[in-house]
């Protein structure tokens, strides 16, 4: 008997030491706590566009984000430096509160690929006829969905649409979910009521959930140091890009060989083009993306128009001459590996890169020919291919 009342003590110590732990605040890596009252400060201090709450569904998502997924949190915040920047223009230029950019990371955890059960695609996770009712062309050869730029506008026009038809953003954002028809009904059911808390009741499942979670989203991506989360810093080449329209047919995968460009990062760049290829067009109404050093190179051999930054340039009276009279443009490659070009000359301080220049050419062609396209650049009088220079301008230890 004794023994029997020793088991159950210890089976109540423990069912006691789970209830305590179960009530104790949010802790993070680090023994950071934080209690209740903090959170729900900070989450009324948001901001947000949406009416917030702190509830027991919103503290349990922020408990999943910041203790039992943490390195998912970790990526989806290093992600974000990738895309905020054009959600946050967008919705600027179309007059939409800039919290709602958090709504990808709900629909799609930042991911252009990605596909649901349903059939939903992209960062905004689109279904066909939605999608194709905001414009977005699907078919075979492309998937507007996937494309960033275009599903973002997309989106922010949907989220107008919805907002105009029920004068509120926590509204808009349950419809996005559910559907607009499925949100009327809701309220119907509700007597008429025009709070989200109080038709939620009568809503889907997943849209019940999908408020609490942009509240908890909201929460992590302003107060994510405070749980001691760190952003994982994403390839550098999804992050400094620049964006061209195309009017030529491009392979995607041979342009990936020729610049020395991952497949993986190319597709990451450019997830809209099913087949790997982007069609040819006279109006130039597909868009390609690359890391900006690259596409400084492919809007000099291929037909297209880039948005490109400036080059902070220092030209010569001579340079400037010689560019007149050869008819070639001077390029300054500001990145080449510092371990190879030191200055020296007691202008530039030690270790300073020097700017080099070269010029393009075109192998076996008359230089006057209109259509003119470099086929290889010249630098101190050697000849050097796209793709080779490419490699030695994303940091080859190979010497010229």
């Amino acid at each position: 008997m004794n023994r029997i009342k020793y088991i159950a003590m210890q089976y109540k110590v423990i069912l006691i030491a789970l209830f305590l732990g179960s009530a104790l605040p949010l802790q993070a890596e680090g023994s950071v706590v934080l209690s209740d009252k903090t959170i729900e400060n900070r989450i009324f201090s948001l901001g947000s566009s949406v009416d917030v709450q702190y509830n027991a569904e919103v503290k349990r998502r922020i408990k999943q984000y910041t203790v039992k997924q943490r390195a998912m949190s970790e990526i989806l915040l290093g992600r974000s430096s990738i895309y905020f920047p054009l959600f946050e223009k967008v919705f600027e230029t179309k007059g939409l509160p800039e919290d709602l950019k958090y709504l990808s990371v709900v629909e799609s955890g930042l991911r252009p690929v990605a596909t649901s059960r349903s059939g939903a695609a992209g960062l905004w996770q689109f279904m066909r006829p939605t999608g194709r009712m905001m414009g977005l062309k699907i078919n075979r050869t492309i998937d507007e969905r996937r494309d960033i730029e275009k599903s973002t506008a997309a989106a922010a026009d949907y989220l107008l649409y919805l907002y105009e038809r029920f004068d509120d953003w926590t509204l808009a954002i349950a419809a996005y979910n559910c559907g607009p028809g499925n949100l009327r009904k809701a309220i119907r059911k509700s007597g008429g009521k025009r709070s989200f808390w109080e038709i939620k009741k009568y809503l889907p499942k997943e849209t019940r959930e999908y408020v609490p979670k942009f509240i908890a989203i909201s929460y992590v991506m302003k107060y994510y140091y405070e749980h001691d989360l760190v952003p994982e810093i994403p390839n550098e080449d999804l992050i400094n890009t620049s964006s061209a329209q195309v009017f030529e047919t491009i392979n995607l995968k041979k342009l990936s060989k020729e610049l020395d460009i991952e497949l993986k990062v190319m597709k990451t760049l450019n997830p809209s083009y099913i087949r790997n290829y982007i069609p040819k067009s006279e109006d130039g109404i597909y868009n390609l993306v690359l890391p900006t050093t690259e596409m400084r190179l492919v809007a000099q051999k291929y037909h297209v128009l880039a948005e490109l930054p400036e080059l902070k340039e220092q030209i010569t009276e001579d340079i400037a001459e010689a560019n007149t009279i050869s008819k070639r443009s001077f390029i300054t490659i500001e990145k080449i590996p510092s371990a190879l070009y030191l200055s020296s000359d007691g202008e530039n301080p030690p270790n300073q890169l020097k700017p080099l220049r070269a010029y393009s050419v075109r192998l076996g062609n008359d230089e006057d020919y209109l259509d003119y396209r470099p086929d290889a650049y010249k630098i101190d009088d050697k000849k050097y291919s796209i793709s080779y220079l490419n490699h030695i301008i994303k940091g080859s230890k190979k010497s010229l």
